[in-house]
């Protein structure tokens, strides 16, 4: 897929979000004098061809009150690793799932990321994945402070 100078354009335009408006596109369009049902269709388009993941909406979670953010790092078999990561996958609590190759003392090869409104909040969801799924080789790693946060920049 060609990329032209106006998804160029889009892409840039829309890398700081969508605005905050009824209608996010037309806004969006207007910021380069393209009408909405060209955004939508280049966007769609765009996705369509692997050149964006997806287009969505993004949570800013400590502002909504959700400040306990823990890392969990589980040892999971193999054979068991696509079962389980989906399993967690489809949990709200889960926001980030993704497997990964151990390292040299370190056999975790699953990682979760969760946010709750608190640290106990955080340990009641770990208790529960745990619960249902037998792991209980885990690790859990809570944030401390956020150090940055922002996305793939053009």
């Amino acid at each position: 897929m060609k990329i032209d100078e106006k998804d160029l354009l889009l892409l840039k335009a829309a890398q700081d979000g969508l605005p905050l408006r009824a209608e996010p596109y037309a806004a969006l369009g207007a910021q380069i004098a393209m009408p909405a049902d060209e955004v939508i269709a280049r966007l769609k388009r765009l996705v369509d061809c692997g050149v964006i993941r997806r287009v969505g909406a993004s949570l800013a979670h400590r502002a909504a009150g959700f400040t306990a953010n823990a890392m969990v790092a589980w040892k999971v078999p193999e054979e068991k690793i696509e079962e389980i990561g989906n399993a967690f996958a489809q949990r709200n609590e889960v926001t980030h799932c993704y497997s990964r190759a151990t390292a040299p003392n370190f056999p975790y090869n699953l990682y979760t990321m969760l946010h709750a409104k608190s640290k106990e909040a955080c340990n009641e969801i770990i208790s529960f994945l745990s619960a249902a799924t037998g792991l209980t080789n885990f690790l859990i790693l809570y944030s401390t402070r956020e150090l940055k946060k922002t996305s793939f920049r053009i």
